[in-house]
C-alpha cells in the first residue's frame, strides 16, 4: 500500500512536460572538511549507490524547503544547522530536473536515518567509498 501512495504522489509531482524536481545538497563539515554521503536504498537508476542527501520538490515547495524539508526526513535533523549555497542545475535521465547546493555546517553530526538510506558516513575527499552515485565525484569535487 504504500508503494502505491508513493507512486500516486510522484505522478502527481510530474510538470505537464512530464519532468519532476528534486534537489539535493553535498554537506560539508568545515571542522574536519569531510562530505556526507548517504549509502541510498532507493534510486531506480542506481541503487545502492553512494549519494548526496536528496529527493522529490512537492507541490507549492521551492527547490530550497523541500530540500529542507527532505534533510529533516532522511537525517532527522535540524536542516537550519546547515548553511545552503546554489550551486547548479542539470536535467537527469530527460525525466528529473535537479538542482542541487553545498550545505556547510561547522561540525560532523550523527544522522538518524529513514528507510531511503542503508548506511551513512563522513568521507575525506582522498577516501570516498564506492560506488558512488553518478556524477557525484564532479560535485565533490566543486565544493
Amino acid at each position: 500500500m504504500k508503494e502505491i501512495i508513493r507512486g500516486k504522489i510522484h505522478e502527481n509531482l510530474m510538470n505537464i512536460n512530464g519532468i519532476k524536481k528534486a534537489s539535493g545538497v553535498l554537506i560539508k563539515a568545515t571542522e574536519t572538511n569531510k562530505v556526507l554521503l548517504l549509502l541510498r536504498n532507493d534510486y531506480p537508476y542506481a541503487p545502492n549507490t553512494w549519494s548526496m542527501v536528496s529527493g522529490t520538490i512537492e507541490t507549492g515547495e521551492s527547490s530550497l524547503e523541500g530540500l529542507k524539508r527532505e534533510v529533516n526526513e532522511e537525517l532527522s535533523i535540524d536542516p537550519n544547522i546547515i548553511t545552503y549555497r546554489f550551486m547548479g542545475s542539470e536535467l537527469l535521465y530527460n525525466k528529473i530536473s535537479f538542482t542541487w547546493y553545498e550545505g556547510l555546517t561547522h561540525k560532523e553530526f550523527i544522522p538518524k536515518l529513514d528507510e531511503e538510506n542503508l548506511d551513512y558516513g563522513w568521507f575525506d575527499i582522498n577516501n570516498l567509498p564506492e560506488p558512488l552515485y553518478p556524477g557525484t565525484l564532479d560535485k565533490i569535487k566543486m565544493i
